[in-house]
């Protein structure tokens, strides 16, 4: 599945097929799979990273 974001939250690189993973329903990515690892084990400890994908998500959904 294509992600919704382009670019990794945390370091602004792009993103790579490797590194994605599921937020509240929809394909999100980073630029490396420890970052995904830490993010899908733990989304409620990175509040940044989800602030991000929830602006993406309702971005997506207003475009609909």
């Amino acid at each position: 599945m294509k992600p919704i974001n382009q670019y990794c939250p945390r370091s602004g690189k792009a993103v790579i097929p490797e590194a994605l993973t599921v937020y509240k329903g929809f394909t999100v990515g980073f630029c490396n799979t420890g970052c995904r690892d830490d993010f899908a084990q733990n989304n409620k400890n990175n509040p940044n990273d989800c602030f991000y994908f929830d602006v993406l998500i309702k971005e997506n959904k207003g475009a609909k």
